[in-house]
């Protein structure tokens, strides 16, 4: 019997079989891939854009946020008020109230915010801070510090700073009554 690898040589009945020749590819298959390719970096690349967006808003940042609501009620008390007088207005700066736009009239209460100097009715700007944060005029965030109190004897801040201002004057007046010197 001849061996396999001579017959598959001398056969000669069977004709030469071609190469292959190149794929033909549908131009609709290519116009689909391509939409599929576009469709996947454009939802890859808007889920990076949210979770950039929800890092951000979720980490605390290095200066703190305004505050989205208004001021608390102390709050708005602790600023400074006055009564208006012709005297009060220095060189026409406070000749109005910026929100309700009427002219300030002797003897009408106003509040003067601390940061920015500005000027306003007490009614018009209580309503205002009562919802928002920040001057109606420049729009500069109030940061009004309340004293804070000691949970123990229920001392504030500022009164434990004006007792050690006074037990420090009060101690230097005995050292200098004994000859001694103090800076």
């Amino acid at each position: 019997m001849p061996s396999p690898t001579r017959f598959l040589q001398s056969s000669g009945h069977l004709p030469a079989a071609d190469p292959p020749g190149p794929l033909a590819v549908d131009s609709d298959v290519v116009v689909i891939l391509a939409a599929l390719l576009c469709a996947l970096i454009c939802v890859v690349g808007l889920a990076l854009v949210a979770r950039c967006a929800w890092l951000r808003r979720s980490s605390p940042s290095a200066q703190p946020s305004p505050p989205t609501k208004g001021l608390k009620k102390k709050a708005i008390r602790s600023l400074p008020t006055l009564s208006f007088d012709g005297s009060t207005a220095s060189a026409g700066k406070l000749a109005e109230c910026p929100i309700c736009l009427a002219e300030f009239a002797a003897g009408d209460e106003i509040r003067i915010l601390p940061h920015c100097g500005h000027g306003f009715h007490l009614a018009c700007v209580d309503t205002w801070l009562a919802s928002h944060s920040s001057c109606p005029s420049c729009r500069q965030i109030l940061v009004v510090t309340t004293p804070s109190r000691c949970p123990r004897c229920g001392a504030t801040s500022d009164d434990t700073a004006a007792s050690a201002s006074t037990s420090a004057a009060e101690g230097r007046a005995k050292a200098g009554e004994n000859g001694e010197f103090l800076p």
